[in-house]
């Protein structure tokens, strides 16, 4: 990578506090109005639950390589709630942005894209205490303010700057190495293997990659279109496309089935089941052979947005959940059965976690019930617009997500 473009600039959090001066950093809890949040923040012997440490580990957006968006083993924040600490440069400019972070051994690593005093581009790769916020690493990338989500194994974290797929040490943040096609789909990590799809010249192509070195294992061609969707990974399969969805083996690369419906939305692998947004309804097919098993549309409510599925979908054993024009509709798994639709008044990417869902968008998380959608919890910033697709990070009595900052809310 051009060296002008990239600047380490420390490993270790005093260090960095020194190079960083007046950079994002840790903000008080009290930092900015939370002035349409239904909950009363940091009231003490009301239940809240102040974490110790963060022990879980969320190692990729929608937090597996199956893009289930469904998190086991883990209470996220109930009831009454706190705000736990913020992180970042506050801004409200269309060129700040803040990404979907990732969670592994107490460490949160996330990016940020903003526009300098002199109109040139940045963006950090940071790595953040997720109890204090306190900076652990930063390593700076100029030329671009771009920041998409983050993924997080125990050596390597995954991030893409502008187009380009960087591995870097999760422990000092130093890059190890950098795969130059200009990616266009998020990061997908199946243990040791990275997937992402790259379009040059009109055409995109599906690469499997060593996440240790970034060395290609194989590169195939994908019918993504123009917008390629964040592949999936499950039991030795790649689901990825945009034009039609595909199935590729995940040793070979080869094609092992195509289905002819355009997606909007990621795939979603589960069981013998792949799920996809495609306009304004949810299909469901046969993992084996593509077979489409069902499809329903989800209702949708007139507001100015589009009406097409364009965030992730979440799935659990035996529920799908989507977000269209600010709707929130949850859909049998098994036969396409309505359980409910209800407004929500955002568009946003849903994590399920312990019969709750986790919804951020238009600088509001809320915190729902799975079983009928019901409001537990809402809590809001400045913030009134949010990039499509950004989703929150869900731990025990915790959860993070990216707006105009990176905000941490325990309960």
């Amino acid at each position: 990578m051009d060296s002008q473009r990239r600047s380490f600039l420390a490993a270790a959090s005093s260090v960095v506090t020194g190079v960083l001066a007046g950079c994002p950093g840790f903000l008080s809890p009290g930092a900015g109005p939370n002035d349409n949040n239904t909950t009363q923040p940091g009231v003490e012997g009301a239940g809240v639950r102040i974490p110790d440490t963060v022990d879980s580990t969320y190692p990729q957006y929608q937090y597996d390589g199956a893009n289930t968006g469904t998190v086991p083993e883990v209470s996220g924040p109930t009831g009454a709630i706190t705000s736990l600490f913020e992180f970042g440069q506050s801004s409200f400019t269309p060129s700040h942005r803040m990404g979907s972070p990732s969670l592994r051994d107490g460490w949160l690593y996330l990016t940020e894209g903003r526009i300098d005093s002199a109109g040139n581009g940045e963006t950090f790769v940071y790595a953040i205490d997720a109890v204090d916020g306190s900076r652990q690493w930063a390593t700076m990338y100029r030329g671009t303010n771009a920041a998409g989500p983050t993924a997080a194994t125990e050596e390597i974290v995954l991030a893409t700057i502008g187009e380009e797929l960087v591995g870097l040490a999760a422990e000092t943040g130093i890059e190890q190495w950098s795969f130059a096609p200009p990616v266009q789909s998020g990061i997908t990590v199946d243990g040791d293997t990275v997937y992402v799809v790259s379009r040059q010249d009109g055409t995109a192509t599906l690469y499997s990659l060593s996440v240790g070195d970034g060395s290609l294992d194989w590169a195939t061609p994908v019918d993504a279109g123009s917008e390629p969707v964040t592949p999936a990974v499950a039991d030795g399969t790649v689901y990825a496309g945009g034009n039609s969805l595909q199935s590729f083996d995940s040793t070979t690369g080869e094609v092992v089935w195509s289905a002819e419906y355009n997606l909007t939305a990621p795939p979603t692998a589960v069981g013998e089941d792949v799920v996809v947004g495609s306009g304004t309804a949810v299909r469901v097919f046969d993992t084996a052979d593509g077979t489409e098993r069902w499809s329903n549309d989800v209702e949708t409510y007139g507001n100015r947005e589009s009406p097409a599925v364009t965030n992730p979908l979440a799935v659990t054993g035996d529920t799908i959940y989507a977000v269209a024009d600010r709707g929130l509709t949850a859909l049998s798994l098994s036969g396409s059965q309505h359980r409910y639709t209800v407004e929500i008044g955002i568009n946003g990417t849903p994590i399920v976690a312990d019969g709750f869902l986790y919804l951020f968008g238009r600088g509001q998380l809320a915190c729902r019930s799975a079983d009928d959608g019901s409001t537990e919890w809402t809590y809001g910033t400045r913030q009134r617009t949010s990039s499509r697709g950004m989703a929150p990070v869900v731990a025990d009595n915790v959860a993070f997500f990216p707006a105009e900052r990176l905000y941490a809310i325990a309960g």
